[in-house]
Order: C-alpha cells, then sequence, then structure tokens
C-alpha cells in the first residue's frame, strides 16, 4: 500500500474520487517516515483513546504525536450557529463533536444528518471532553473511500505498532468494526456478504483470543470453523484473502495469525 499520506483533497479535485495528493504528502512511493505534519489517517475510536501526558500538551496515538489528521464518519446531529457549525459524527467506533468556523464563501448546506463526510482536523480537549477542531469536511461521493480510508488506518496502525513491538501489540477495535465491509448499517462494501461475514468472524475470534498477543494457530481457527463454514478448505480461504487482504498477518510463523486492528 502507498504512502498513507496520500489523502482525497479538499482542493480542486474530483471529490470521491479516491485519493489525491494533497500538500500534507510527499511524493507516492514507499512508506516514508511518520513526521509532526503527517495527515495520519484514524478512528474516532483512537480520538477518544490518545493520551495526552500533560496540560496542553501533544496527544499521542501509539506512542506518536497527533497532529492533524483525517477520518470518515457518518454525520447524526447538525448544530448551526451565527459564527459556527458543529457536527455530531459516528464512524462505528465512536461518536464525536467536529466543529467548523466557515468562511463567508464556504457552504456547507450539504452536510446534513445522514450524509457521509470526510474530516480533516486537530483534536482538542474541552472542559475533558474531546473535539475536533475542523480545518476542513466535505460529503463522501463514492463510499469506495471509505473502505480505502478503513484500510489507510489498518496500515498506519500496523506500520507503528510492528515498528515499536515487533509485531505484537494490536490495538483491539481501533479500526471500525465495518473493517470487512460490514459498517454503518452492515452495507458490504468489500466482496460478498458472506465472505465478510465470515471474515470478522475469525477476525473476532483472533482479537477475543488468550494467545492474540502472540498469534492464533491456523488449525485452531480450522476446528473452530469448519464445520459452520463447510470444511477445513473453506475455512482455509477465508484465511488466505484476510492475508492477502491485511486483515490478519503471520506471527511467529506462517501457521499463527494476528489480528491487524
Amino acid at each position: 500500500m502507498s504512502n498513507y499520506n496520500n489523502r482525497s483533497s479538499f482542493g480542486n479535485a474530483s471529490q470521491g474520487q479516491g485519493f489525491v495528493q494533497d500538500s500534507f504528502s510527499s511524493d507516492a512511493g514507499a512508506p516514508k517516515k511518520i513526521t509532526n505534519h503527517s495527515l495520519r489517517p484514524v478512528t474516532i475510536k483512537q480520538l477518544q483513546n490518545a493520551v495526552q501526558t500533560q496540560a496542553d500538551g501533544d496527544f499521542k496515538i501509539d506512542g506518536q504525536d497527533l497532529h492533524q489528521f483525517t477520518f470518515i464518519a457518518a454525520v447524526r446531529g447538525v448544530n448551526r450557529q451565527s459564527t459556527h457549525h458543529t457536527f455530531s459524527v459516528e464512524d462505528g467506533t465512536g461518536v464525536i463533536d467536529a466543529r467548523r468556523y466557515p468562511s463567508e464563501e464556504e457552504d456547507l448546506s450539504a452536510i446534513i444528518e445522514g450524509s457521509y463526510v470526510r474530516v480533516v482536523g486537530l483534536l482538542k480537549n474541552m472542559n475533558d471532553r474531546f473535539m475536533v477542531a475542523v480545518h476542513g469536511i466535505r460529503p463522501i461521493l463514492d463510499m469506495n473511500e471509505l473502505t480505502y480510508h478503513n484500510l489507510e488506518v489498518i496500515y498506519a496502525h500496523v506500520s507503528l505498532t510492528r515498528s515499536k513491538h515487533g509485531g505484537m501489540g494490536m490495538d483491539t477495535g481501533s479500526t471500525a468494526h465495518g473493517a470487512f465491509g460490514t459498517s454503518y448499517g452492515g452495507s458490504s462494501s468489500s466482496g460478498p456478504g458472506q465472505m465478510a461475514e465470515r471474515q470478522e468472524q475469525i477476525a473476532e475470534m483472533i482479537r477475543n483470543h488468550p494467545a492474540k498477543e502472540t498469534g492464533v494457530h491456523r488449525q485452531e481457527i480450522v476446528a473452530r470453523f469448519q464445520q459452520s463454514f463447510g470444511g477445513a478448505n473453506a475455512v482455509n480461504s477465508v484465511i488466505s484473502h484476510m492475508i492477502e487482504d491485511g486483515f490478519v498477518y503471520p506471527a511467529e510463523d506462517e501457521d499463527h495469525l494476528m489480528s491487524a486492528y
């Protein structure tokens, strides 16, 4: 996967057409070192779990300073004031308020309850409550962008935790619950519904397994699901798809698997 600094822009690029290089990203290619100016893809749960070591200090996610970030969420509430608009947004992992002080020429009328939006902003702590100071917000026109965002969140999280823990320490639930196509009302966004459902079942088993930090053996997964999936080959096929898509990855050897989210 390319550098996760690649983001859908808020400039002249066509909206809803996947990822476009913006002012925060460098040239495309191999993943670059994360810097203080990286545009970090996140979930709301990650924002709510961010750590602030001192008052007015930087927030941290995965041990890294969090500066500007982006996420995709559904709008659950809108409060329009003369000076600012506050949107209550939810992404399947949590709910947070996002506040925007629009310029005179900025039109936010298309952002209504039930719509999906991409948000770029900074995390703030107001009276012991997290909120997002919005730098940019726009409607999502192509729901494939949601799938891409979830994969970018996984990639960023795994890159950081692998480098820090050598492949350990996955944050269960750090990405949207529907990473396999079941988020936001259960609509499938990545492959047939049955495959997505089976992938989620296997991922849930790995996340809740006592050996989740070292890897769950493939044969244990097969034994758990072969009857309901219709045989060992069917289970192994689902596992292979999950490895190819980056949802699980081998731990100490090829037969011990860990969840990437």
